[in-house]
């Protein structure tokens, strides 16, 4: 069974922005870095785009 498959919830690209933008942002505030979610939310987007990470494009 694949991890989409028994989280339903994962299948929702704006549910899996939401958890990615937040773990990252409260990985950076416990080093003391501090970057804005908006920011985080722009970067989410360009590497959601690029084709050579294999995860964005299902492979």
């Amino acid at each position: 069974m694949k991890l989409r498959e028994r989280y339903r919830q994962l299948q929702d690209p704006a549910v899996v922005k939401a958890m990615v933008v937040r773990s990252v942002y409260a990985s950076m505030a416990l080093e003391e870095q501090t970057v804005s979610i908006e920011r985080l939310e722009a970067l989410y987007e360009q590497t959601r785009l690029t084709p050579a990470t294999g995860a964005a494009t299902g492979r």
